[in-house]
This record gives C-alpha cells, sequence and structure tokens, in this order.
C-alpha cells in the first residue's frame, strides 16, 4: 500500500505522514545520504593522490613559497591546497580532478539519490560567511561577499553561532555540505577576518567572487591565519599582576627579546605567561634579565616549543651570561614550570 506525503499517517496520530512517521524516515535517509556522500568524498581525495600526484607537486610548491603564515600551520596548509587543487587545477582541456573523478564514479553508485548529489557536486562554490544559527547538525550561513544565506549540513550537531566559516561547498539535495572540512573561527575574530576577505576582494581585479577564491583561495586562508595570530596579539602586561617592578621589567625583556629574535607571537605570550606564573610560585630576585630570558628559551627548546635547536652555551653568550648560570636557573625555573611545559607541549601535538 502506498501512502502520499500529505495523506493521514497511517499510525493514527492524526498527522500528516510527512509530519509525522515520514519526517522520522526523511531523517534516517538523510543521514545515510550525508554518510555516503562523505565517504565519496574521501574517495575522490585518494583519487586525486593517487592519479595526479606530479601535477599536485607541481602547484603546491609556488604557494608553500609566497603564503608565509599558512606556511606555519602545515596540517591547515595542505588541506586548504587540496581543496583548492582538487576543484580548480585544469589537467585536461577544461576538466579537474573534481570533473574526471564524478564522470567515472557516478555510473558505479548504486543509490539514485547519492548519484544525483555526487553528479551536482560539480556546481561547487567556494563561500566565506558567519554562522547566524545552528538546528542539529544543520547551520544557517550568510555569505559576506553576497549576502546569500546558505543551508549547510554537517555530519554532527555543531553550536557555532557567530563564528566565521570558510569553505568550498557541495551541493546536497536542498542543502550543502563542505568539501573535506569548514575552516571556522571563534566568533571573537568574526568581524575583523570578514573585513579582511572584503578589502581582499575589493582590491582584487575579479567581479565574481567565485573567480576570486579560485585565483586566491590560498592567500584569503593566509590572511585569515594572520588576522587570527593578530587577534591573539601580545600579552598585555598591564592586566598582570606583578608583585614587583623587577619582575614586571623582566616580562618587558622576555617579550622585547623574544620578538627580536622572531620567535612568533604564541610563543612570546606563553614565555610571558611563563614567567608571570613562576613569579607567583617563587618570587624571584632578579639581578640580571636576560638570565630568565636566556632560561625560559632554554626551557622551551627542551619541551619542543621552539623548533630550533642549540646548545646552552650559545644561548647563554647570546644574552651574555655563563652556561653554568643558564643551567642552574634553567633547572630551577622547570622544576616549578614542569607541569605547564608538558601540558603546552602536548597541547601542539
Amino acid at each position: 500500500m502506498s501512502i502520499g506525503r500529505n495523506d493521514p499517517c497511517l499510525c493514527g496520530s492524526g498527522k500528516k505522514y510527512k509530519k509525522c512517521c515520514g519526517k522520522r524516515e526523511g531523517a534516517a535517509i538523510t543521514a545515510v545520504l550525508v554518510e555516503e556522500s562523505s565517504t565519496i568524498q574521501r574517495e575522490l581525495i585518494d583519487y586525486a593522490m593517487e592519479r595526479h600526484s606530479a601535477m599536485l607537486k607541481k602547484e603546491f610548491q609556488p604557494l608553500l613559497k609566497s603564503n608565509e603564515t599558512l606556511r606555519q600551520n602545515e596540517q591547515v596548509f595542505l588541506v586548504t591546497f587540496e581543496i583548492w587543487a582538487i576543484l580548480t587545477r585544469t589537467i585536461k582541456e577544461n576538466e579537474t580532478i573534481l570533473t574526471e573523478f564524478v564522470k567515472k564514479r557516478v555510473p558505479s553508485i548504486s543509490r539514485q539519490r547519492t548519484a544525483e548529489i555526487v553528479a551536482s557536486w560539480v556546481d561547487y562554490h567556494f563561500m566565506a560567511g558567519v554562522i547566524e544559527s545552528c538546528d542539529g547538525p544543520v547551520y544557517e550561513v550568510r555569505d559576506i561577499l553576497t549576502n546569500e544565506m546558505y543551508s549547510v549540513r554537517a555530519l554532527r550537531s555543531v553550536d557555532l553561532v557567530g563564528a566565521f566559516v570558510i569553505g568550498a561547498l557541495l551541493p546536497h539535495e536542498s542543502d550543502y555540505t563542505f568539501f573535506m572540512t569548514d575552516f571556522h573561527f571563534e566568533a571573537e575574530h568574526a568581524q575583523a577576518m570578514a573585513r579582511a576577505v572584503q578589502e581582499m576582494f575589493g582590491d582584487s581585479p575579479f567581479e565574481d567572487p567565485q573567480a576570486f577564491f579560485t585565483h586566491d583561495f590560498a592567500a584569503v586562508m593566509d590572511t585569515l591565519f594572520a588576522v587570527y595570530e593578530k587577534g591573539h596579539a601580545a600579552v598585555d602586561l598591564t592586566s598582570l599582576v606583578w608583585t614587583k617592578d623587577a619582575h614586571r621589567e623582566t616580562a618587558e625583556h622576555i617579550e622585547a627579546s623574544f620578538e627580536q629574535e622572531q620567535l612568533g607571537q604564541p610563543i612570546t605570550q606563553m614565555a610571558v605567561l611563563l614567567w608571570n606564573y613562576y613569579c607567583t610560585k617563587e618570587d624571584p630576585a632578579v639581578r640580571k634579565p636576560e638570565v630568565f630570558t636566556a632560561s625560559l628559551i632554554g626551557l622551551l627548546q627542551a619541551h619542543g616549543l621552539i623548533e630550533r635547536k642549540e646548545s646552552k652555551a650559545a644561548i647563554a653568550g647570546r644574552y651574555a651570561i655563563s652556561a653554568a648560570t643558564l643551567s642552574k636557573r634553567q633547572k630551577e625555573m622547570e622544576a616549578v614550570l614542569e607541569e605547564k611545559l608538558q601540558a603546552a607541549d602536548g597541547a601542539q601535538k
């Protein structure tokens, strides 16, 4: 017996079928379709790596050199590149890795609705926007360049209202999904990021947002991560409590020295916070700030938080102290800071 979506539900609830048992069945098949299309996305990535690795390597190197901030976030850089290359790089005539894969894969997909979803992927487009609402695994995103609203379906429930999100949208029947992943940033960064992308688009030679993203997606991501790092700006020393002027002055020395050595803002911030914590625990007497600055560099290197490796003698020489003094003070500080350093090391990994 067949039943129309607007017929009374057979369970006797008095509701229309589409509002009752049909709704549950619809939710179930939606989850199946999302899972199947996600599996085929992974197949697409494997296909690209197996069939077109030479082209991908050739395209990767110029971007690696020109996007400094993104280069420092290795995994994000790789995913950004794969999304951009698979969707946009031409392999022959007007064919991309995506269109080649879709042409070969769709005929072998047994479920008709899944096959239609995958076939529609050729109409992908890039989008940067702000999440305005979330309803379970679906969130509504307003595009910052076109002001359009998109309904985006995730694999699991999300609660990211106000967050800034960017990526490549693939059609999924009446909704969209992100190809591979979406890159989202906390709401506190959304305004600055939206302004940065809008300014980039305005300064570009492109009138069409899709042409802009196709040409500059990696550069946009590089800019967003630069904005993100700037949003985690230098520790405001005035907001930290220092019981002695010497402790505050040493913090200023640490900050200036780390910046001069180009260790990066996150490491500089970490060092100042570690020093503040050490001061609250030990109330150290400070005769020469260089001793503590050099000791923090040694500690951060020893725990793998600073990538470069150099001897204690080299560090000590740069700060005009003896290696013995550095070694002694570093051990004293490590005894107090070890738990904090291990936590920071674990977070980086």
